[in-house]
């Protein structure tokens, strides 16, 4: 008799501490607006809420990389405007010295400016950007050219990864575009001869930098189309991004969000199934010492 009491108290009090822990459960799922705090209220579902936010995180990443990257390449784009404006006048200024009017002293004088824009030259291709050289390569902490315009970087292309298997180039080797160390145009080459010529009063020199600095135009211009380019991936990128992270967000919404009118119903239900079950317990189990006597 004593045992049968007992198994009835222990199932009595199992039934009571489940629906304690059931109502407590549902309290925390209203409170942080979640069905899953744990990942022993649920573990398969625990471990795809986790893999969905540190997805959500690596996006995040992405997109910050890609808005630096647009950043860095609308800079670059800037910097070879500048040298492009530098090189248009470069050339109105050597078409006027081959002309037969111009004299010795007339083109020493355009030499003053041709030496202040290839200084210019210098400048824009020390261009640095939030810290970095961005014609310097992988030397980003390094001016790209010295003052007599010799390449200090090295034979890289600045990258930045904007997915699990995908990055792209956020700058222009300042060796390639501007000394032609990949088989290009030297352009500070073609203006140091260009300058040279209108200190000689050399004729034949001066017309022979018209050629050199149209060819260098044109190859300032190749690496702003690319840049171009790069930054349409950027933006499609982005717009990727956007996309991904919203459907990610709404996965993981489904996974994660409760339902709070649902969680008060059962609350409720729950609420009064235990009230229910501490009446009956008390009745049950009420000990009086007369039931003795």
């Amino acid at each position: 008799m004593r045992i049968t009491q007992n198994l009835s108290y222990d199932a009595y009090v199992n039934d009571l501490m489940r629906r304690q822990e059931a109502i407590y459960r549902l309290d925390r799922q209203m409170s942080t607006g979640h069905k899953v705090n744990s990942a022993s209220d649920d573990p398969a579902s625990a471990h795809a809420i986790l893999t969905s936010k540190s997805l959500l995180s690596s996006i995040d990443q992405y997109a910050k990389n890609a808005d630096f990257g647009m950043a860095a390449l609308s800079f670059t784009e800037t910097a070879l405007d500048r040298t492009k404006d530098a090189l248009t006048r470069l050339q109105e200024l050597a078409v006027t010295a081959a002309t037969g009017l111009a004299s010795a002293e007339s083109r020493n004088l355009i030499k003053s400016e041709v030496d202040n824009l290839r200084d210019e030259l210098i400048h824009l291709g020390n261009s640095n950007f939030e810290g970095r050289f961005l014609f310097a390569g992988y030397k980003t902490d390094t001016e790209a050219f010295d003052a007599s315009g010799n390449f200090q970087g090295d034979a890289n292309t600045q990258q930045l990864k904007i997915s699990p298997s995908g990055s792209i180039s956020i700058g222009v080797n300042g060796g390639e575009v501007f000394r032609g160390t990949a088989g290009g145009v030297d352009i500070l080459q073609v203006v140091a001869d260009f300058s040279a010529a209108l200190a000689a009063n050399d004729t034949a020199g001066v017309q022979s930098a018209i050629t050199g600095l149209e060819e260098s135009f044109n190859q300032v211009s190749a690496s702003v189309s690319d840049i171009g380019g790069r930054i349409s991936r950027l933006n499609a990128a982005q717009e990727d991004f956007s996309v991904y992270k919203l459907e990610v967000k709404v996965k993981l919404s489904l996974m994660e969000d409760a339902d709070v009118m649902s969680l008060m119903s059962e609350m409720k239900s729950n609420q009064v199934a235990l009230e229910a079950a501490l009446a009956s317990a008390g009745k049950v189990f009420s000990i009086n010492i007369f039931d003795y006597l």
